[in-house]
């Protein structure tokens, strides 16, 4: 078992310190990963709908004569 020393200059540059801080960093980039996900899945779905959209409308860009 590791035991975390009270002296700030030692605990910092420890094992324990070590340990929290990949811990930490771990759930921040798993955390940053899910948004992103979220964040692109609702991209998907919007071009999705746009894509929908301009089939129903049976053209992809305004309608010039001649």
């Amino acid at each position: 078992m590791m035991m975390a020393t009270f002296h700030h200059e030692t605990a910092r540059g420890g094992e324990v310190y070590r340990a929290a801080r990949y811990a930490l960093l771990t759930q921040r980039i798993i955390r940053d990963i899910k948004r992103t996900d979220a964040a692109a899945e609702k991209v998907e779905r919007a071009l999705t709908k746009l894509a929908e959209a301009n089939a129903l409308d049976g053209s992809l860009g305004p309608h010039r004569p001649g």
